[in-house]
């Protein structure tokens, strides 16, 4: 393939724009300024964003040997990765409940494809949106995208594996009073799902010894990454589960079916599903009197989980209890 003298000259005055213009794409490493340069010769034409955002996943660490990791744990660190993209997209879209699936467009568009190689004494992951940009931002003027609604080249990958990046970074200085970090306040803005989603992905990269660096690349911008040993992604776990960011408040309405309580109490909510809730904070006292086929309020914390060996684990823990008048 040749290359024309016009398309050196555009080449050579996005390099240069690149370097001395403010209003250009913000560029940190040399590496940037190469791609962004060649991606703006590319992309110049009058259909929108064509060029797809990639990413990379690079494992090392005492997990990795060689150039090898177990598949189970790798594939735990990629799931959880999947989560955590999703859960980022909804709370962006203003869903950030526990308890319940993103909707489907938010899961199309947050689906990742996956690409593997060996580095030196590392694992790569490579990345890349399921979805297309040009169906997802749709064409420049027309507009004739899936999405077409949409005023922006910003697929919802980018802005979800960016705020991921970031809320990663401030993990990493959590320093010794984690309650007023600023981890702790992005986190609980981003809600209860991805807190979640965050700490499920921090503790299989501690169990599995994985350093982790990640990294996204969206055409014309500077590359996002950070770096995450396995010991920090521990005491990001520990911070989430200690500010209580990964727990939601609900209401458990039913009839309860526990005969002695010692620790916990069966329920039957209302649509026929029996539920196993934890005593919590309720006293003995405020638990005496209550009977097999009363019905009951109670007022709860829920917490979900995924075991280490990818079960899904939804826990209740009581603060209140009001029994409910026929």
């Amino acid at each position: 393939m040749t290359t024309s003298e016009d398309d050196i000259d555009r080449m050579q005055a996005a390099i240069l724009a690149a370097m001395i213009d403010d209003d250009t794409p913000a560029w940190s490493t040399p590496d940037d300024l190469s791609r962004i340069s060649v991606e703006a010769l590319i992309a110049d034409d009058s259909l929108g964003r064509t060029l797809p955002s990639r990413g990379n996943i690079r494992l090392s660490g005492d997990g990795v040997t060689g150039a090898s990791a177990r598949v189970s744990e790798v594939a735990r660190v990629m799931a959880g990765f999947q989560r955590l993209a999703t859960a980022v997209g909804a709370a962006q879209q203003g869903d950030k409940a526990l308890g319940r699936q993103p909707n489907a467009d938010v899961r199309r568009r947050t689906d990742l494809l996956l690409r593997a190689s060996p580095g030196p004494g590392s694992v790569i992951l490579t990345l890349t949106p399921a979805t297309s940009p040009i169906i997802e931002t749709g064409h420049a003027g027309g507009k004739v995208g899936m999405f077409a609604e949409l005023e922006t080249d910003d697929q919802l990958l980018d802005t979800a594996i960016g705020a991921a990046i970031d809320v990663f970074s401030a993990g990493n200085d959590i320093g010794p009073s984690p309650a007023q970090s600023r981890f702790v306040q992005q986190l609980a803005e981003m809600g209860p799902r991805t807190a979640s989603a965050l700490r499920d992905l921090s503790k299989t990269l501690d169990r599995a010894g994985f350093d982790v660096e990640i990294d996204w690349q969206q055409p014309s911008r500077a590359t996002r990454r950070v770096t995450v040993s396995a010991t920090a992604a521990a005491y990001i776990a520990a911070t989430v589960e200690n500010a209580n960011l990964d727990e939601q408040p609900v209401e458990i309405i039913g009839e309860y079916l526990t005969v002695s309580a010692v620790s916990s109490w069966l329920i039957q909510q209302d649509d026929g599903e029996t539920v196993s809730v934890k005593l919590g904070e309720i006293s003995r006292d405020e638990a005496r009197g209550l009977a097999v086929g009363d019905r009951v309020r109670i007022h709860a914390l829920m917490k979900i989980e995924t075991t280490p060996g990818g079960a899904v684990k939804t826990t209740y823990t009581a603060h209140a209890v009001y029994r409910l008048n026929d």
